[in-house]
């Protein structure tokens, strides 16, 4: 009951973000909580994989990346609509996924790390190199993307406050995805995988297979990240690729927490927001405070958020309990 009244109240809130905006506050917040939504929907995946599935990738930029890439290709030169924008990001992104894992499922642990690593890497550096799509500059000039709804009256995204709901309609609608996901069989084959890939395996599952799958949805995830973002933003680049984005993916999963989809929800939520007020204030100094924050994590709550509060709650269940006549 008390997680249900906490979600009510955090959708409340998102709801109500961009109506003060402008008034109470610059609308600079609402363009940062639209790069909280994109990351929001990358990390769901990414727990996916890393979480449920117990594969680290420090290469999931690669996906958001192609996702964001095809969706500014798109829209800048084929046709305004947000959802052919989406549908080739989908595409795109699910294609490198299927390449990239049937070759790097392979591996395991440490190995399977370096080689997502390594393909991201190939990615940056070939998007880096591309002329047709703007090499080092980047892509500008990314015309708003449009929502057609209903008789085909167009609605531009090109208010913040219009754009935010969009983006927080489909984080919501990849929160609903990987929940029914992770509550599914194959959720729990994942989970069995993770805890014991040999007796997995002896019990008769294809465990190739099923990791396979995992990466693919995953790397979908992270295409329709970078696609909203990029729709947002009117502009792409070569970082969208970088391995810096790869990092801080995965330490916005460890820091919330992984296998618990909130957990790194609220990771990347508190990565994006506290990093531009630190930076806003301590300049370059900004990542010191993050180190030393994520080194406490480490070492004080190597679950992260989500294992305060499972503590948090069992100390509340303990004292209600000891009150109790």
């Amino acid at each position: 009951m008390t997680s249900r009244l906490a979600a009510g109240g955090v959708l409340l809130v998102l709801l109500a973000l961009p109506l003060g905006a402008g008034t109470l506050y610059s609308d600079f917040y609402l363009s940062l909580a639209i790069r909280v939504l994109a990351f929001v929907i990358l990390l769901l995946g990414f727990d996916l994989l890393a979480g449920y599935g117990g594969l680290i990738s420090f290469g999931h930029a690669m996906f958001f990346g192609s996702g964001a890439y095809a969706a500014a290709l798109t829209l800048k030169h084929l046709t305004t609509s947000v959802w052919a924008a989406l549908a080739v990001a989908i595409v795109a992104s699910a294609l490198l996924a299927l390449v990239v894992g049937f070759l790097s499922i392979r591996a395991r642990e440490i190995y399977f790390v370096f080689l997502t690593f390594a393909f991201a890497q190939f990615a940056y550096h070939a998007v880096n190199s591309w002329e047709w799509a703007g090499a080092a500059n980047g892509l500008p000039g990314i015309p708003p993307p449009s929502l057609w709804l209903a008789g085909r009256l167009p609605l531009d995204l090109d208010r913040r406050s219009v754009f935010y709901y969009f983006a927080l309609a489909v984080a919501a609608a990849a929160f609903l995805v990987a929940r029914r996901i992770a509550a599914s069989a194959f959720g729990r084959v994942l989970v069995g995988i993770r805890e014991n890939e040999e007796r997995a395996r002896f019990l008769g599952y294809d465990v190739t297979r099923c990791l396979r799958r995992a990466f693919l949805i995953s790397g979908v995830f992270a295409g329709v990240g970078g696609a909203v973002l990029a729709s947002f933003q009117s502009f792409v680049a070569p970082t969208f690729f970088h391995w810096s984005v790869s990092g801080e993916v995965l330490l916005m999963a460890l820091l919330g927490g992984m296998g618990t989809l909130v957990g790194p929800m609220a990771g990347a939520a508190f990565v994006i927001v506290l990093g531009d007020f630190l930076s806003s204030w301590l300049a370059e100094r900004w990542l010191l405070v993050m180190g030393l924050i994520y080194a406490a994590c480490v070492l004080f709550s190597p679950t992260g958020f989500a294992g305060i509060a499972r503590r948090l709650r069992a100390l509340r269940g303990t004292a209600e309990a000891q009150r109790a006549p």
